[in-house]
């Protein structure tokens, strides 16, 4: 499945695995003039390159190393001509995308990328005339970068943004540095998101805020139940509820428990760009 909406200069390719009538968790990618960021799911290939076909395409950018953001890299290096890009901390995946460690139920819904090979993001990077700032921004990922135009205010946010709310963390987010990383972009003049989730996201301050406060309030209230003698179990019940289907079909790799544990237990210091 692939839905194509065009946004001013923005080409936004909302991208799945059709299971069925189901499309089980849909990536968006987006092209600005001839640099695409992120290029989705494996699945969608055929259907991308078909709904890429007329455009130039010179670079493409990987905001992190998951397989849902690296999953066309070499077919469409093939295709264009393409050059990859990403944080250095990605490089290694993207040479070899078995080192991920992919779940059986990310293998279902997104596939094994096949091996691409990228080069270092500067701090700047040009397309479409307009120069985008490099922002590390770590927590879903080691390795995750947002790009930033400062004369639009758009903002491309991967995977750090991903909605108003947080209930669910891989095991391998931390929350302490995604509630860091999204102060960092909401000093920033930012008039709309460009989400790997939800899609194109206007008055995106106000929604890099609104998640902020979410966040916030929910450490606050984790730590108090924590201060009251209440264990991680009976804090997430009390909290978030019982774990549910995502909790299920991700093996528990994605759950309600890791929010409340990396509250809990954050993880020391902090990785440098």
């Amino acid at each position: 499945m692939i839905r194509v909406r065009k946004y001013g200069e923005v080409t936004d390719f909302c991208m799945g695995r059709t299971i069925g009538p189901v499309v089980p968790y849909a990536v968006h990618a987006f092209l600005i003039g001839d640099t695409l960021i992120d290029t989705g799911t494996v699945y969608a290939q055929e259907e991308f390159l078909d709904a890429l076909k007329g455009s130039s395409l010179s670079t493409i950018i990987n905001t992190h190393h998951h397989e849902d953001h690296i999953g066309n890299n070499l077919a469409l290096h093939n295709a264009f001509g393409a050059s990859i890009h990403a944080h250095e901390k990605a490089l290694p995946f993207l040479a070899d995308p078995k080192a991920i460690g992919l779940k059986a139920y990310q293998r279902i819904v997104w596939g094994l990328p096949e091996k691409s090979q990228g080069q270092a993001l500067d701090s700047r990077i040009s397309c479409a005339g307009r120069t985008f700032d490099v922002i590390y921004t770590p927590g879903h990922s080691p390795d995750h970068v947002c790009l930033f135009n400062p004369d639009t205010g758009w903002l491309f946010t991967g995977d750090i943004f991903c909605g108003r709310t947080v209930r669910y963390l891989r095991r391998d987010e931390d929350f302490s540095l995604t509630l860091s990383s999204l102060k960092r972009l909401a000093e920033l003049d930012v008039t709309t998101l460009f989400c790997s989730l939800k899609g194109i996201v206007e008055d995106g301050k106000a929604a890099l805020e609104a998640k902020i406060s979410f966040m916030e309030r929910l450490a606050a209230e984790v730590l108090e139940l924590k201060e009251s003698g209440y264990p991680p179990c009976r804090i997430r019940r009390k909290i978030l509820g019982r774990e549910d289907a995502m909790y299920y079909l991700s093996t528990a790799h994605f759950s309600k428990e890791h929010v409340i544990e990396s509250i809990l237990f954050p993880a020391a210091g902090c990785p440098s760009d």
